[in-house]
């Protein structure tokens, strides 16, 4: 059994190592405008489902330099999944979004709404639980310690539960969005959004090609989505892809 792991963790090591390889010149085929070779080896990296903010970001910007804008859109979205702070993949992810031909209007939302959505994308999710686990454990051996040293420590005791029930609460519903409020990008040049799960219902509107949609529910081979501007309905799920 030792032996088994032992060959399992130089096999990982080797996999790891022969990634970081390809990365590294996969980012030189970048710097030398071979952004085609550099998509290929990026593919590649997460074909073997290694995956990283910086590694979506890198595809993003291949794709952005051969004028594929809905591509591009896709993974820029994904490096943001993995670190809502990557400044960079947000500034070009705006920049991209000027180039669509669907420009989608954000309905206003309450203010504490507003807040609490930028509260939730200041950390990364593993940062929520680490700290909430963190700090229930240290609640946990403050409340041993004030057993056994018969000392008071009340205030810090609520402090640090409260907070950890917070960051928990936090992760709960950052967990809570990945799964309910699922995401994609269109992949078709233009699309016809129609008001039933079918091709004989009525168009409501079109779309275009690297459009973000929310994806509502899912009847077989159509999916209901719908946009920042409040506006829903159908759409073959062949057009879309998930992010």
């Amino acid at each position: 059994m030792k032996k088994i792991i032992l060959f399992l963790n130089i096999f990982l090591c080797l996999n790891l190592h022969a990634n970081d390889s390809l990365f590294t010149i996969a980012n030189q085929d970048y710097a030398n405008q071979d952004y085609s070779l550099a998509i290929d080896k990026y593919q590649n990296i997460l074909s073997s489902e290694i995956e990283s903010s910086e590694l979506y970001y890198n595809l993003g910007n291949s794709y952005y330099r051969i004028n594929e804008i809905h591509q591009a859109i896709y993974n820029y979205e994904k490096s943001l999944k993995l670190n809502p702070n990557f400044t960079e993949a947000k500034e070009n992810l705006e920049l991209c979004n000027l180039l669509l031909i669907d420009k989608i209007d954000k309905m206003p939302e309450l203010f504490y709404k507003t807040y609490y959505k930028k509260l939730k994308k200041l950390f990364p999710k593993k940062w929520w639980k680490t700290t909430s686990l963190i700090l229930i454990w240290s609640f946990i051996i403050i409340y041993l310690i004030k057993i056994i040293t018969n000392r008071n420590f009340n205030f810090l005791q609520n402090i640090i539960l409260v907070f950890s029930l917070l960051f928990f609460v936090i992760y709960q519903d950052i967990s809570n969005d990945s799964l309910e409020n699922k995401e994609a990008i269109i992949f078709s040049q233009v699309i016809d959004i129609m008001s039933a799960p079918s091709e004989k219902a009525n168009k409501l509107f079109t779309l275009h090609i690297g459009t973000k949609v929310k994806i509502k529910d899912q009847i077989e081979n159509w999916v209901n989505i719908s946009l920042d501007n409040g506006n829903k309905g159908w759409v073959a799920l062949k057009h879309l892809k998930e992010i």
